[in-house]
């Protein structure tokens, strides 16, 4: 997997059939390369808020809490 060390996350069996399904069709090496690729480019989002309100803010404004 790409950079450091590696953790395992769990997650429900029918989201991963899901995602392997996307990542081979985007023909993505692995499944875990498609997982990377798709939290990196998410967390451009937050990389450059300048505190905890600036990105609760922001995952507001994603839709990802209210």
């Amino acid at each position: 997997m790409l950079g450091g060390k590696n953790v395992k996350v769990k997650i429900d069996r029918d989201l991963f059939d899901r995602v392997r399904k996307i990542a081979d069709v985007a023909g993505y090496a692995t499944t875990e390369e498609f997982i990377v690729h798709v939290l990196e480019k998410e967390m451009l989002h937050f990389e450059d808020a300048g505190s905890d309100d600036d990105i609760r803010e922001r995952l507001k404004g994603l839709g990802y809490i209210s």
